[in-house]
């Protein structure tokens, strides 16, 4: 049985907001710590599953499994992001995202890249 992902298209899109806490911060470069480039990117992973997940079949998700992305600037501990993701290709299960996070207010571009993520089957 094959399985239709017609929904999903190029063009889907979302939106984050999320104020900089000291979980998404790193502290090995010392003083009050700044955002950690793993959080970021767990952030644009997030942002690029929630644009599709309301158009997949219900007993299915999405895995991430390439992610390139360029982290431009610094940020800390109670600044406030926006990090949204842009479904660009559809290749069967493939899909191909533009992602990126700026600073809420002054849109300094924090960071920029891709994200690949596949459709499979939910587990249980």
């Amino acid at each position: 049985m094959t399985t239709s992902y017609d929904a999903v298209q190029p063009g889907l899109e979302s939106r984050m907001e999320r104020v900089i806490d000291g979980s998404l911060l790193t502290r090995h470069v010392g003083g009050a710590g700044v955002f950690a480039t793993p959080m970021m990117i767990m952030l644009m992973e997030q942002t690029a599953h929630a644009a599709v997940e309301p158009a997949l079949p219900a007993d299915h998700t999405t895995v991430g499994y390439e992610v390139c992305v360029r982290h431009r600037a610094p940020a800390g501990e109670g600044d406030a992001v926006v990090v949204t993701a842009h479904l660009d290709e559809v290749t069967g299960n493939r899909l191909l995202f533009t992602v990126e996070c700026r600073k809420a207010g002054d849109e300094t571009v924090l960071g920029t890249g891709t994200h690949k993520r596949a459709i499979v089957p939910a587990l249980g």
